[in-house]
């Protein structure tokens, strides 16, 4: 057994010991847990990498563990000392069987029906309540999980995970499947009040105390707020001086408003107003925002999942020509394809070569009158996947007259512009990723020219 391994085995032997034995059955469990791991560390089958194999009475093919997806996510959670119990908090297939070694790591018999050269776990670890960490991921995913370890938004109560494989027939081989389900403490899900808690709404004027309040945004960090590059200022009351936090109604008591000034206003360099292209701008707060449960940022989509429905929500308009809204208004939208988009956003003076898929994106509804309004630019459009932290997908930007049956409204695509965001809102992990970057380049370069 190469060393490597028996440092794992003798970590989890040693978490074992350490473990309270108030529970018997438990314990009893956790011992069984270690001589099947211990079963796969120090047996081997003796056959090499892409050799033919059996296990459990099911063909195989040895490879290397990370190139097998189920087997590659059972090994990294066991490494990261998620230990199954009988409650099955955390579930996950075990190791399947060991062919042999090859540079201190395992070549397992694995049955998957995806076995892949692109080792996709090879760079992951396994982040807090069990979601893995792409180590060679945008910044913002990873800062994105270092805020769920350390604030308390509501699914920091206790996660659960499981990993499935799926046998199938035709094929001969497993499809696996990783779930969450992240259960909330007592009391279930946020009161609306507090059901959006990275809301931001925007103010404009010289004194606080007259400020007028238009704009939504989205707040992405201690110093960061995310909105709309045409909500930077108007031509009335000129550029946005304030932002409040944590209000639910224009109408709230000001105790109730946590306001910051804003120090920085940084449009993106290739916003030209009044074009509706790179409508994205990053607002700086003089001081730091001070999170809590009623107080929490949110994360930005790296566009590695399809989002086909979303919430928007702001203190715009409630309709064309309507007040603006007291209480702030959410709307569940769906997304538009691609062609449909570009039918109803052509070319015109304000957005020259049309629709833009790669950085815009239109929702709304296609059955009823459901739709973003004046009032609610810069407000995200948001996802809420794990009952956990919002996602922000978009930012609102603009469209048609609001409450038009099958009117979307078009948002300025985030994914596309987080090496942006991240380079002003984390320069630090910014510069370090690209180090990182052009070490692997340069490494991959050396090797093709060898």
């Amino acid at each position: 057994m190469n060393k490597l391994v028996f440092m794992q085995v003798w970590a989890l032997c040693l978490s074992f010991c350490s473990e309270s034995p108030s529970d018997m059955g438990v314990n009893i469990y956790r011992v069984f847990v270690l001589l099947s791991f211990l079963s796969f560390v120090l047996c081997d089958l003796n056959l090499q990498e892409d050799e033919p194999c059996v296990t459990d009475g099911l063909n195989g093919t040895c490879v290397g563990i990370f190139r097998c997806p189920s087997a590659s996510l059972s090994y990294l959670y066991a490494n990261a000392g998620y230990v199954k119990t009988p409650d099955e908090i955390y579930d996950y297939p075990e190791l399947p069987d060991i062919c042999s070694y090859k540079n201190e790591e395992p070549v397992v018999c694995c049955t998957d029906c995806n076995i892949s050269n692109a080792e996709p776990f090879r760079h992951t670890s396994i982040g807090p309540l069990g979601m893995p960490k792409d180590n060679e991921g945008p910044v913002a995913w990873s800062k994105c999980l270092d805020y769920l370890k350390v604030l308390p938004y509501p699914c920091r109560a206790q996660g659960d995970f499981r990993v499935q494989k799926f046998w199938k027939e035709s094929k001969k081989c497993h499809t696996f499947q990783l779930d969450f389900a992240f259960r909330s403490p007592v009391g279930g899900r946020m009161a609306e009040r507090w059901e959006f808690p990275h809301m931001v709404l925007l103010g404009y004027g010289d004194e606080q105390k007259s400020a007028q309040w238009f704009c939504g945004g989205t707040v992405i960090s201690e110093r960061f707020i995310l909105t709309a590059a045409h909500c930077i200022s108007t031509r009335a009351l000129g550029n946005v001086s304030y932002a409040a936090l944590g209000l639910l109604k224009r109408t709230d008591p000001k105790e109730l408003w946590n306001i910051h000034n804003i120090k920085r206003i940084i449009p993106h360099p290739e916003y030209n107003p009044p074009s509706k292209y790179h409508d994205i701008a990053l607002l700086e707060t003089e001081t730091e925002i001070n999170f809590g449960k009623n107080l929490l940022p949110a994360c930005l989509d790296t566009g590695k999942v399809k989002v086909l429905t979303a919430d928007a929500s702001g203190w715009g308009r409630l309709g064309h020509m309507k007040d603006l809204a007291d209480t702030l208004q959410v709307v569940n939208l769906n997304e538009f394809e691609e062609t449909e988009c570009a039918t109803l956003f052509p070319p015109h003076r304000h957005l020259k070569h049309g629709y833009d898929h790669e950085k815009q994106m239109c929702y709304g509804n296609h059955y009823e009158i459901i739709d973003t309004c004046k009032g609610d630019s810069g407000g995200p459009l948001q996802t809420n996947q794990f009952k956990c932290q919002y996602t922000v997908v978009g930012v609102t930007s603009s469209g048609k007259d609001c409450g038009i049956l099958g009117s979307p409204g078009m948002y300025t695509r985030v994914s596309y512009y987080v090496p942006w965001i991240e380079g002003i809102v984390w320069p630090e992990e910014t510069e370090e990723h690209k180090k990182k970057d052009d070490l692997l380049f340069d490494k991959w370069l050396n090797a093709t020219q060898q």
